[in-house]
Parts: structure tokens; sequence; C-alpha cells
């Protein structure tokens, strides 16, 4: 326990409150999971243990990915962010023109030998992650409409216009 303490303190720097909030949400995941796949492997077959032990693995992946994340440096996403923004429109725009639907929602890209995702998933993250960072930059000269509100309001409207039904 007192090696773990170490690894903890040494590579876990942070809010403890959101890393403990993170573990236990995880393990409740996973406890969940092996209370409700006792059907769901009765209809399609497989063993329960399988669809546990994949879900584990998931979790474990999610956990390290995090940690990763975690590890980088936070002006390096914030460079990212203007990028990820510039990449976002085409994909929103693409969407909303050949998008394909799935679960009743038509807001999917399929992608050969990966499968499907959201660009909005992908959009709001820039969108959070690049709003974060004008707001940090000017955070002196924050009154000033035009220097930061209207750079606001453009990416706003540009990530967010293309899901407007009208």
């Amino acid at each position: 326990m007192k090696k773990f303490k170490e690894w903890a303190d040494e590579n876990l720097q942070g809010d403890r409150v959101i890393w403990a909030v993170v573990f236990a949400l995880s393990v409740i995941s996973v406890l969940v999971v092996y209370s409700s796949i006792g059907t769901l492997a009765y209809k399609r077959t497989a063993s329960p243990e399988w669809i546990l032990m994949k879900h584990t693995g998931m979790v474990m992946l999610g956990l390290a990915s995090m940690w990763i994340a975690h590890k980088i440096d936070y002006r390096y996403y914030s460079k990212l962010s203007r990028l990820a923004l510039w990449m976002s429109i085409p994909l929103l725009l693409y969407t909303f023109r050949f998008g394909t639907t799935l679960n009743d929602a038509a807001r999917w890209i399929k992608v050969p030998f990966f499968g499907s995702f959201q660009p909005s998933d992908f959009a709001s993250l820039a969108l959070i992650i690049n709003l974060a960072s004008m707001l940090s930059k000017r955070q002196q000269n924050i009154d000033d409409i035009k220097e930061s509100l209207i750079p606001i309001l453009f990416w706003c409207g540009s990530i967010c216009g293309p899901h407007c039904p009208f």
C-alpha cells in the first residue's frame, strides 16, 4: 500500500478528489456491467466473463489514456485546439450533408476499417479547449467586446451553426 501511495503522489498530481471520483466511477461501472450482463450474454450466446473482461479492459485503456493526457502540458492542447476547430468545421458540414444515420441520428461519419464517429463530439471538445484558451489569454481585456466577445461568438456560431434546424 505504501508503494501505491508513493506512485500516486508522484504520478497523479492535481486534484485528488477528481482522481478518486474517476477511480470510484470506474469500479462502479465494472460492477454495474457485471450485474447486468447475464441476460445479454445469454441472448448473444457469449460468456459473461468475456464481456466483463472486455469492459474492464476498456476501462483500463480509458484510465491509461486519461493519465497520459494528464501528463501532457496544457499549453500543447491550447495550440492544437485552433487546428482542431478549423478541422471540425468541414467535418460538421460534411456530416450535415452526407451524414450516416445510426440509432435514429444522422450525425455520424463512417470511416472505413474504424467504424463510425460523431464529428460534433470532436468539435465540442475543440471548442471548449479553445474557449478556455481564448479566455485565459484575454482575461485582462475581458471588458473589450471587440477583443473578447466577437471571437468567442464567431467560434461558437461556427461550431454550433451547422446543428441549427433552420
